[in-house]
């Protein structure tokens, strides 16, 4: 590939995919040897995979293309992203996946016009297996999630099959993370026959053009005595949990209470969660008590607040949940060492040295240098992220305000106690206000990283490090600067701020260390050489005649729209340009962006809810589970956010795959034994609920013989369950123990 087959490639529309040097280094690669590439969330591994695509399709005209991903979303999500990209007619492409019958698949094999086939994997194998694929006439398989590729697991098989049937193989292999462990990598390596690893960070030389150039900077200090002394009391209170969470395997194999981190223990606690859900309320004390356990949470971000923010923030904390209230808040308030924290922090008027030192960087920022041979502006502005709105205000209100810097905070739309939150328009006064310099000063929580575009700011602080790669690209890449400026991160000297920043570093050292050794060992496949056969202009002047007639229906439906509520009369011809125009990119930024929107909160919010709705209908679904692609139509759901609300699950082990298809709450995976039942409720009393079965005998469902959804038993709900029936005290029960 050339650096202009990727601005101006022939297969690829116009405008449709940036140029980026690492992506046309990669693509390079790809396209003649099997490749595994390992990028983070938001470097277009997507776009990279359609360049391959597309290089290969334009010059073997007489082969094909088979796309792989684990579930039929997916498979749609990539489908809809390549048709937006790609000049190719709607004819040319296909998806295959369980739900398409065995014929249809064979017709999609044998017709050869089919130059780009999007499909599960379990499908592919299975054609594979039964003598409807050969893959002898496909130029290029692209092999999604390739960490899944160990074991027995489709991939492996079907990569097997693939070296040995085609004379000239290309793999391309994806994935955002393997595994750090280097057999596991090795394993994916082998199973995939990958000769060539290519690993980016946003650190790589090729990869720093694109993200905002910074001079990054770390600023180290140490806690005042009395931060230090509150923090001892918080650690050995945590620790007490900690272990009592591990010795209950309630986080998973984490034994080292040192590296349990907040993400942990808020895991732990939504399946905990999950599992309450859909018990019943006299069923509920062991799970409290873990729940309670797991409140340990709230321990570790008292230890996080008095260490990374301030006493400011930690008093304000104790104040809000004494007001909210609920059991775990009481519990902890009890505590006779929060109690001793609590009195300690009321008395504590040390400010936290990292406060100190964002007064001195605003001043040298925003008032410059006395000295004329200082170049440096004499009105700079300075952007301040941290996490907690706690310390925004405090940051703001007396920090700042007390030594006479205008500044404002900026802070999301959700309400919090004691907090109202900005709505959008409060939002917005609040940026224009910073443009037009009527305060020097942004501090912004990190709920506003994403969409702030404010390219006047010479400085960015980091109040604290952010323990992820994806917050720390949303602070760096997110805010818009247009020019070189300086980022400032905050850090205090043993604490957990010191522990996410190692924690992070040797994740990724660990895999930059797997993956340096890994390419020394991989072994070339042999292949033959092909003479490449490119699409022809004709060929190409047709691709491009089939999208302008799409256009031109589209330029019609829009015609007939505009005109309909104009209530008739001719369409002004730039009007009608303008709303075409829109409406293509509109489309295009929809199937292509999906990857970059994962980086937002308001999508991660839109995942947790998406999680939680799911999760109520497998419940209902029982041990037959519910089709994925029913559950997105049932439920109202883009494929991103499915896909990923698919996989929160699936990590809190509350999901897991009968099929391509077809998903089911893990609980319920292995069948229970008893006979099956017809259920219609009664009656539904405190403890207990009085039950038909199978329309002939009334029989009473004790709280401790139903562990099912609460949401079915209601008054005329009908189910049907795996159960037992027995006799106590002349009374008929039943057992309950799969919901069918």
């Amino acid at each position: 590939l050339t650096q202009a087959s990727f601005a101006e490639h022939p297969l690829v529309w116009e405008g449709t995919i940036d140029h980026r040097l690492y992506q046309k280094n990669i693509a390079d690669a790809a396209s003649h040897k099997n490749t595994l590439v390992i990028l983070p969330t938001a470097l277009g591994k997507t776009m990279i995979a359609a360049l391959v695509c597309a290089d290969m399709l334009y010059k073997y005209r007489d082969k094909r293309v088979l796309m792989m991903a684990p579930t039929r979303p997916l498979v749609s999500q990539h489908l809809k992203s390549f048709s937006a990209v790609l000049k190719i007619m709607e004819e040319q492409v296909a998806m295959v996946t369980g739900k398409t019958v065995p014929e249809a698949r064979r017709a999609v094999w044998d017709k050869r016009d089919v130059r780009l086939v999007f499909a599960t994997p379990e499908v592919v194998r299975n054609d594979l297996e039964e003598g409807r694929l050969h893959l002898k006439d496909f130029i290029l398989l692209v092999f999604d999630e390739a960490h899944r590729a160990v074991k027995d697991y489709a991939y492996t098989a079907i990569a097997r099959e693939y070296v040995g049937q085609s004379m000239h193989p290309v793999i391309l292999a994806m994935t955002a993370s393997p595994g750090a462990k280097k057999e596991r990598i090795q394993e994916v390596c082998n199973n995939l026959y990958i000769e060539h690893v290519e690993y980016r960070s946003e650190e790589d030389g090729d990869v720093k053009p694109y993200v905002n150039p910074i001079d990054v900077k770390w600023e180290w200090f140490d806690l005042p005595e009395e931060y230090r002394y509150i923090a001892s009391v918080l650690r050995s209170m945590l620790d007490e949990r900690l272990k009592w969470l591990v010795q209950r395997g309630l986080l998973g194999k984490k034994k080292d209470t040192r590296w349990i981190f907040k993400r942990d223990l808020i895991e732990a606690g939504e399946a905990l969660r999950y599992r309450l859900e859909l018990t019943m309320e006299e069923q509920r004390g062991p799970i409290y008590v873990a729940i309670m356990n797991q409140s340990a949470a709230l321990t570790l971000y008292c230890l996080e607040l008095i260490e990374s923010q301030g006493a400011h923030s930690l008093r304000a904390f104790f104040e809000r949940i004494e007001e909210e209230g609920g059991r775990a808040h009481a519990a902890l308030l009890k505590d006779p060492k929060i109690m001793e924290v609590r009195a300690l922090v009321e008395k504590a008027p040390v400010e936290h040295p990292k406060a100190r030192r964002i007064v001195e960087l605003v001043k040298e920022y925003c008032c410059g240098s006395s000295d004329s041979s200082n170049k440096q502006q004499q009105k700079g502005r300075v952007l301040v992220f941290t996490q907690y709105r706690d310390t925004a205000r405090h940051i703001v209100d007396d920090v700042l305000s007390s030594t006479g810097i205008k500044a404002s905070r900026f802070v999301g739309q959700a309400k919090r106690q004691g907090d109202e939150g900005m709505n959008q328009d409060e939002q917005a006064a609040v940026l224009q206000s910073f443009r037009e310099g009527e305060f020097d000063v942004l501090v912004a929580t990190s709920i506003a990283e994403e969409g702030l575009d404010i390219p006047e700011v010479d400085l960015v602080v980091f109040y604290e490090p952010v323990p992820s790669e994806i917050r720390y690209i949303q602070r760096r890449g997110r805010t818009g600067r247009k020019a070189a400026g300086s980022v400032v991160i905050l850090a205090a000297n043993d604490t957990i701020d010191t522990r996410h920043l190692y924690a992070s570093k040797r994740r990724v050292e660990r895999m930059k260390e797997s993956l340096s050794s890994i390419n020394a060992v991989l072994a070339p496949v042999k292949r033959a050489f092909l003479e490449p056969n490119p699409v022809t202009a004709e060929e190409l002047a047709a691709l491009e005649g089939w999208r302008a007639r799409a256009e031109e229906r589209l330029r019609k439906e829009v015609a007939e729209e505009i005109g309909k509520k104009k209530g008739g009369g001719p369409v002004d011809a730039a009007v009608l340009d303008a709303e075409v125009k829109s409406r293509i990119q509109q489309l295009r930024k929809k199937a292509i962006s999906a990857e970059e929107e994962m980086l937002t909160g308001a999508f991660q919010r839109e995942v947790e809810r998406a999680a939680r709705r799911i999760h109520t209908e497998l419940a209902k679904a029982g041990v037959k589970g519910a089709d994925v692609e029913l559950l997105r139509e049932h439920l109202s759901l883009d494929y991103p956010v499915l896909n990923e609300a698919l996989k929160k699950l699936e990590k809190l082990r509350r999901l897991a795959w009968r099929n391509e298809d077809t998903v089911v709450l893990a609980d319920n995976l292995a069948a229970a034994k008893g006979d099956i039942y017809s259920i219609r409720v009664e009656k539904v009393m405190q403890g207990r609920a009085v039950v038909m079965i199978n329309k002939k005998w009334r029989a009473r469902l004790n709280h401790y013989d139903y562990s099912g959804p609460r949401e079915l038993l209601k008054k005329g709900a009908t189910f049907d369950v795996v159960g037992e029936l027995y006799r106590q005290e002349g009374v008929l029960g039943l057992k309950v123990k799969q919901i069918v």
